[in-house]
């Protein structure tokens, strides 16, 4: 497997990798070097074969830069493990799309590639540049999905509506699969946490957990501590961040914080192994998704919030199209986006009323059950067979 991310946070890479070794499978992995340089796996049947620097959030032609360096490198380490093992299947994680020609001496000597496309770049470029559909980097960017599509044997991607915007761009439907973004049950088990009256507890804790980018909104939901300060006691905005250089957002949100006083109430942490996330997670009163809503960010499922629900947190959210359609009203507590009064008006009224909190937690863990992991390695398996035997 091929992936621009340091393996051992990527639990969308880690799911596919463990679960097949656990079967008895090997797995190679190219990756991002961890910050700390750790040891990525243990499993004997997964050898981490990380490249010399890990991942810093990069724009404009730093970005291209640090894509093509990746990519050069990981061509080359795809070349000399080829030569060493002769793959049976190679599995590439984008972004970039197009990292799937790294494995190109395999994919010439007749070895399936998957190109598993977890957010389509056309669209998450527009939501990160803001920029229309006919902008010169959008049509580079839908040159570069169709070439790397057509090069790759199938494609995986996370949602239906992922599927249909690559069949409307040409992409035949028999060629993509959908593999749903679920919480992984080894790590994340379903469980429902204590709710604490007002009374009962000293401190309120808002649990912020991944990317820090603009598209994120982040900055609303430091904007709305200045209205919560007043309103609940101890409340401490929390952030634990996917990578340890997040960059430009997390600079504003930092400054914005400095700027209305409230910077006391806003804690930043770097990256934690995935294993201690779930009690992170069940020692925190509320998680929060402050997304903003656009082409791409609407439907773009993250998976911090199922995980969220997963182990019973109340998460307040942006209404986005994904989550109404998988959660609804009586699971999520949606608000406008780019909002933070609102937001700060429903974490006020879930503060106040700890019933509410419990209901919603409730529902969002019988919602979150229909994500299952283990049904979508299956279909995963499937079409490996199916890969497999049309090679033979």
């Amino acid at each position: 497997m091929l992936t621009h991310s340091v393996y051992a946070r990527d639990i969308r890479v880690r799911r596919y990798s463990e679960y097949l070794a656990e079967e008895g499978h090997f797995v190679d992995i190219v990756c991002l070097h961890s910050e700390d340089k750790a040891l990525q796996s243990s499993h004997p049947h997964i050898k981490v074969y990380p490249l010399p620097f890990s991942r810093a959030r990069r724009e404009g032609i730093g970005l291209l830069i640090n894509w093509t360096v990746t990519a050069a490198m990981m061509a080359a380490a795809s070349t000399i493990l080829e030569i060493r093992h002769h793959y049976d299947i190679v599995h590439v994680h984008n972004m970039p799309d197009f990292l799937v020609f790294c494995p190109i001496l395999a994919r010439l000597r007749g070895t399936p590639i998957i190109l598993n496309i977890h957010d389509p770049q056309p669209e998450l470029a527009r939501s990160k540049l803001g920029v229309g559909p006919n902008h010169y980097s959008i049509r580079a960017q839908l040159l570069i999905e169709k070439v790397s599509i057509a090069f790759s044997s199938h494609v995986i991607t996370s949602t239906r509506v992922f599927k249909e915007r690559l069949t409307e761009r040409g992409t035949l439907e028999n060629k993509i699969t959908v593999i749903l973004n679920a919480p992984d049950p080894k790590v994340f088990r379903p469980r429902l946490k204590t709710i604490p009256s007002p009374t009962e507890k000293v401190s309120f804790a808002i649990l912020y957990v991944g990317t820090v980018a603009f598209r994120y909104g982040l900055s609303v939901a430091v904007a709305a501590l200045s209205h919560l300060r007043k309103a609940i006691p101890g409340v401490k905005l929390i952030v634990y961040t996917k990578i340890v250089h997040e960059g430009k957002a997390l600079d504003a949100c930092a400054q914005l914080a400095r700027d209305l006083g409230v910077a006391d109430l806003f804690e930043v942490h770097p990256p934690i192994p995935l294993e201690q996330m779930p009690s992170l997670m069940q020692a925190a009163d509320i998680g929060i998704y402050p997304a903003c809503k656009d082409c791409h960010m609407d439907d773009a499922l993250s998976l911090k919030v199922p995980e969220m629900a997963t182990v019973g947190l109340p998460i307040v959210a942006t209404r986005l199209a994904v989550l109404e359609d998988i959660f609804g009203e009586d699971a999520v507590a949606f608000v406008p986006p780019g909002d933070p009064a609102a937001l700060a008006d429903k974490i006020i009224e879930l503060y106040e009323n700890p019933e509410l909190r419990k209901g919603l937690a409730e529902n969002a863990l019988k919602k979150v059950a229909a994500l299952d992991w283990p049904s979508q390695y299956e279909i995963y398996r499937g079409l490996l067979k199916s890969l497999l035997e049309g090679r033979g």
